[in-house]
């Protein structure tokens, strides 16, 4: 049988056999590695975990109540975002908006089909958690205009079929590789996976197994060439998804393939990461976003076909970012423009990037860039490597950033975002950067951050636990509950109670278990302090030593009633940067537990200067207080202490250098608030790092 005709044969099927069950069990988790068999962890069912308070729980609260309807008033006004206008008028839809007939003409950037599928993946998470009628729907609404508005052979591009309608030039399919198609059709892959997982509809499915088949017979041709058109490559993370919810082991063929076909490029640069084979990358260069989206690309698989070199190549460009490229915030791409290879001696080989990890430790603070997509894409690949290797510093990483870099990158009401996310603010600095340092509600330019954010929001809790055959692990602190089965059926129930990461007492209540032993592996937060983690188990010292950076074991035939707690003891402390970070030097960072905090001059005294303050180098444990307070309506933990403002009068503020002022400093109080907090009490200056006296 060819290929076309095993295809159709497919499409006729494909249908009938899901609906029959054809999914095995636990099969519908967000990252589906239940049968991966180089995967060490797999996640629960969709679903199957649940916030029920605390920090996580109200930042799902909002994204249900305000994110994702915001957004949808968002795209569908052409006056916006207009994502959903697009599908309307490439499906021929008539409609109009506040009295005004649909243009028929493409609004947004190339990517919004994109842009608009992460956001659809966020209503079906939504729904898998919440069951809400009117979500599912929505999505009901929905998917027939996109059905509508993809062609026959699969294809599908908003931008490209209104273009055609309105009389423009004939386009060439991936002819362009700022036009973002394949990474348009991985978001829909993953979208529908997701989708289908949360309703057993296989409408959606059925859209994005065309894409791929599309995907499919094109590539069967393309040259290397063509393969320069996998920017921000999300559709190999989508593939292996739709190989994982079908069971059809082409869609993971194609996925190799075209990971392949990325190492055959010649001529190719870092800003879409592929200058050189991917095994001879020895660190993370280049465009962030798309650096991080191919990681975690190659991570899943790897999970399938346990690619050894691969897999080498992941942990070694992993160390490479967490050790000297990752900001202490949990987010990646430190620079608006970069080059690459940088320094190098074939000084015709350096290119421009933009959105680009810099040098080794070349992190600055007021010009961050650290696009909210990166941070995604680093909590999209680090989970992944959790998955693959059972390592509790991914654990750690994954919490560094969805709790700093994610949460930083929406308004604590859910209507404003960040596209980048600088470390520090100051008014004095007025260089015209291309995005704006306040969160906005729109991003007209490019509104690709804000859905991915809204998608990781609403999915953060299918990180907080991991399941192997003879384990629960528990990745993430954060009051919740768990009703999941094992792949065997076996099923387990128990919830945790906590006020985490606010404070580190942690309650694991067990209220179903299975008849067998398995083992509770409890993440030991490599930010803990050796000695100050106990575990007991209904009140008794469990056995062993819980070692900071790993996970601890307690393996017993669990019963109903049996109470685990936890306390991970910490306290606000100073943390500085290596002496290489030259931005950092000689200041410090206030960090409680995995939260990190700044200084926000709405809390400085009148007539202070943010640049002016600092914190002195105090003896001792207690030299922050903390209390709870509502910043935006969040309930939220601030840290009260002793600071110092340094005496800097200067005749000429515009000038480059001052003699310094050798006066005593003035003590004062200051106010800390977390970082993912700032900018939401109006126009304000931050610093994360701050010096010390």
């Amino acid at each position: 049988m060819n290929t076309s005709s095993r295809r159709l044969l497919i499409c006729i099927l494909l249908p009938a056999v899901l609906a029959a069950g054809a999914l095995r069990a636990g099969e519908r988790a967000l990252v589906d590695t239940v049968k991966s068999p180089d995967a060490r962890m797999y996640q629960p069912d969709l679903g199957d975990a649940h916030w029920t308070g605390g920090l996580w729980g109200g930042r799902f609260a909002i994204c249900r109540e305000a994110m994702i309807p915001t957004m949808w008033t968002l795209f569908q006004d052409e006056d916006q975002e207009g994502d959903w206008t697009n599908f309307l008028a490439a499906a021929g839809r008539d409609r109009t908006f506040d009295g005004r007939r649909l243009d028929g003409q493409h609004h947004g950037p190339p990517f919004s089909d994109g842009d608009f599928f992460k956001w659809f993946e966020a209503v079906a998470q939504m729904y898998a958690s919440t069951h809400d009628p009117q979500l599912d729907a929505l999505m009901d609404r929905i998917i027939p205009v996109v059905a509508a508005a993809q062609r026959p052979d699969g294809y599908l591009f908003t931008e490209a079929t209104l273009a055609a309608r309105a009389g423009g030039p004939a386009g060439t399919e991936f002819g362009d590789p700022g036009h973002f198609e394949t990474y348009n059709l991985g978001h829909l892959m993953t979208a529908a996976c997701i989708h289908y997982r949360a309703t057993g509809q296989t409408a959606l499915l059925d859209v994005a197994r065309k894409a791929a088949g599309y995907l499919e017979h094109f590539y069967e041709q393309a040259s290397p060439a063509l393969a320069r058109s996998a920017i921000c490559p999300s559709h190999y993370m989508g593939l292996i998804e739709l190989y994982r919810t079908t069971g059809d082991a082409q869609y993971l063929a194609l996925a190799r393939r075209l990971i392949e076909l990325r190492d055959q490029v010649r001529g190719g640069t870092d800003q879409n990461q592929d200058r050189i084979p991917f095994n001879d990358l020895t660190g993370a260069v280049g465009h962030a976003v798309r650096a991080n989206y191919l990681f975690a690309g190659v991570a899943d698989l790897v999970a399938e076909t346990g690619d050894p070199a691969r897999f080498a190549t992941l942990r070694r460009v992993a160390r490479d970012v967490y050790e000297r490229k990752l900001y202490i915030t949990g987010e990646t791409g430190a620079l608006y423009d970069g080059a690459s290879p940088d320094g190098s001696a074939d000084h015709a080989a350096i290119d421009l990037v933009a959105q680009a990890y810099g040098r080794d430790y070349q992190l600055p603070n007021l010009t961050a860039y650290n696009e909210s997509c990166a941070t995604v894409g680093y909590v999209l690949w680090t989970w992944r490597m959790l998955a693959l290797t059972g390592n509790a510093r991914y654990a750690d990483l994954v919490e560094q950033s969805l709790d700093n870099g994610v949460l930083a990158g929406v308004s604590l009401d859910g209507t404003r975002f960040f596209y980048t996310n600088p470390l520090r603010k100051l008014h004095d600095y007025t260089w015209p950067l291309r995005w704006s340092r306040d969160r906005q509600e729109n991003i007209p330019d490019s509104f690709c951050c804000p859905p991915n954010l809204v998608r990781t929001v609403a999915e953060a809790q299918d990180y907080i636990y991991g399941l192997s055959p003879d384990a629960l692990w528990v990745n993430l602190y954060g009051a919740s509950t768990l009703d999941t089965a094992w792949s065997d059926g076996a099923r387990i129930r128990l919830r945790q109670e906590t006020d985490y990461p606010w404070s580190g007492a942690v309650k694991l209540l067990i209220e179903a278990a299975p008849g067998r032993p398995f083992a509770l592996r409890l993440r030991i937060p490599g930010w803990s302090h050796p000695g100050a983690t106990t575990v007991r188990v209904n009140g008794e010292a469990a056995a062993g030593t819980p070692v900071p950076g790993a996970y601890f074991a307690v393996t017993r035939a669990w019963r109903p009633g049996d109470v685990v707690q936890l306390d991970i003891h910490f306290q606000p402390e100073l943390v500085e940067a290596n002496p290489l970070v030259e931005d950092t030097l000689n200041q410090v960072a206030v960090r409680n537990g995995p939260i990190v905090y700044c200084l926000e001059s709405n809390d400085l005294p009148p007539g202070v200067r943010l640049e002016d303050v600092a914190l002195p180098l105090t003896p001792g444990p207690d030299r922050f207080t903390v209390s709870r307070r509502q910043i935006a309506g969040a309930d939220l933990a601030v840290l009260t202490g002793p600071g110092l403002v340094l005496p800097r009068e200067r005749t000429d503020p515009q000038s480059l250098y001052h003699e310094i002022d050798t006066a005593p400093p003035r003590p004062i109080t200051l106010t800390l608030i977390p970082y993912f907090a700032w900018d939401n009490r109006g126009e304000s200056e931050m610093s994360v790092w701050l010096p010390v006296r």
